[in-house]
């Protein structure tokens, strides 16, 4: 057992994980609204990076808060069994949810839908190695959000190994160590243009080999993980630079001005994650320090709590509305709007009955939390969930 003290509770960075679901979710709306035309499908399919930077800060977070509740002498074993019972129930019944829906509708009615249907891209999701394949329509079929959770599979599978290394960085030597990680994060857009590969649409100028590389390979993504415990180790030994609001406003502004003029990988938004670790830091420094007011409401941290369900279940049930009201429902604007809404409501509704009554059972039964109950002056911070998928 190890006798170093219980890791902080950082509620706040639990209610940010309810903010990048909530980006990807209302991006994957525009899925529903290509049925209409004008205001409604600009403005959600211009949250593109948006969305992609909210993965890319669900990765970074993941790395953050494992590394943060991380105590020396944990078993690998043990942590894998509940990594295991925390994202495959849920991304078991959202699959099996998507691949009923397409085998009943997809034949019978003709519908704009991912592609890969097929009994090679279900299976391959089912084990959540689709991200290993550079087929888009194999990392994109089905329940398209999964590929990030093949990701963080891929990211569970070594952390035992690299929680050992990253504590064995020397403190002095740790700043070092993530500007280096941020400014490879930072090129790699600039080593996917290099990636040759068939063109997969007329519209986007980014050939498949290299969508995959930059946006779904997991040995790329996990650099953003890395960062992310690298940023939590500056914290916990007290050497994280202070860094204010106004630089990191600054530091995303910046970005969105360039995105017209650096190669459209960029917009896969790996490159925001250096950003996203800073507001991450501030984040659980605020908590620590007692600063927050506003992240960490009740509400807020309950719909945290179920972020990880609202993410993997919202893409099922989002082309499932989509084929009830057809493929010409001869909506106005408005009408269109009300409808997307209407549908983020029952996605969000969804995702609290889900982790309530389905996920949080689970977790207590078999993934040993209920042998470690969290005591009131020492909560561990609780775990992310891989957050949506991006496009």
């Amino acid at each position: 057992m190890s006798d170093e003290p219980a890791p902080r509770h950082l509620p706040s960075l639990t209610s940010l994980r309810f903010v990048f679901a909530c980006a990807v979710v209302w991006f994957h709306m525009s899925f529903v609204s290509g049925i209409f035309d004008g205001p409604l499908q600009m403005g959600l399919g211009a949250t593109e990076p948006f969305a992609a930077g909210a993965v890319s800060g669900f990765f970074v977070l993941s790395g953050f808060v494992l590394t943060w509740v991380h105590r020396p002498g944990g078993r690998a074993r043990a942590f894998w069994r509940r990594r295991w019972w925390k994202i495959f129930p849920n991304h078991l019944l959202a699959w099996t949810a998507a691949v009923v829906f397409f085998a009943v509708t997809t034949a019978a009615v003709p519908m704009e839908a991912p592609p890969g249907q097929t009994p090679w891209a279900a299976v391959a999701g089912l084990f959540l190695v689709q991200d290993w394949v550079p087929d888009y329509d194999v990392f994109t079929g089905f329940n398209t959000p999964a590929w990030s959770i093949s990701c963080e599979a891929f990211f569970y599978a070594l952390f035992p190994a690299l929680i050992v290394v990253a504590r064995k960085i020397p403190v002095q030597r740790l700043r070092w160590v993530w500007t280096g990680l941020a400014v490879v994060i930072v090129l790699m857009p600039l080593v996917a243009t290099a990636v040759p590969g068939r063109m997969l649409f007329d519209w986007l100028p980014i050939n498949e080999r290299s969508m995959w590389f930059i946006y779904v390979f997991p040995p790329v993504r996990l650099l953003e993980f890395i960062l992310g415990m690298v940023t939590a180790r500056l914290i916990q030994t007290g050497t994280w630079p202070r860094v204010s609001r106004l630089q990191v406003s600054l530091a995303f502004v910046a970005f969105f001005l360039l995105l017209p003029f650096v190669p459209r990988q960029y917009a896969m938004s790996s490159a925001m994650a250096p950003a996203l670790a800073a507001v991450i830091a501030k984040t659980a420094l605020a908590d620590l320090e007692g600063r927050t007011r506003r992240l960490p409401r009740p509400a807020l941290i309950a719909l945290g709590e179920a972020s990880y369900a609202l993410y993997i279940t919202h893409f099922p049930l989002m082309m499932a509305a989509r084929h009830l009201i057809g493929p010409d429902p001869g909506l106005a604007a408005w009408e269109g709007f009300a409808f997307v809404f209407a549908l983020i409501a029952l996605s969000i509704g969804l995702s609290l009955v889900v982790y309530r009554y389905f996920e949080r059972p689970l977790m207590r039964r078999f993934a040993g939390s209920h042998r470690t109950p969290p005591q009131p002056s020492s909560a561990s911070a609780p775990s992310p969930a891989p957050a949506s998928s991006a496009p």
